[in-house]
């Protein structure tokens, strides 16, 4: 998934969760972030870390 797409698809799913403007905005800006920190698998990893 481009990084783009996975922008349109969180966003989209935090507004249907009911965060405000200010709180999607926040944490794209962190998404952002993380996106130029990792490499893909090692999010996958770390991520996998995170919920199990």
């Amino acid at each position: 998934m481009e990084k783009n797409d996975a922008l349109a698809y969180t966003t989209i799913a935090m507004n249907e969760l009911g965060y405000s403007r200010r709180e999607i905005e926040s944490i794209t800006n962190k998404m952002l972030e993380v996106l130029e920190q990792y490499e893909e698998k090692e999010a996958e990893d770390k991520a996998d870390e995170i919920l199990f």
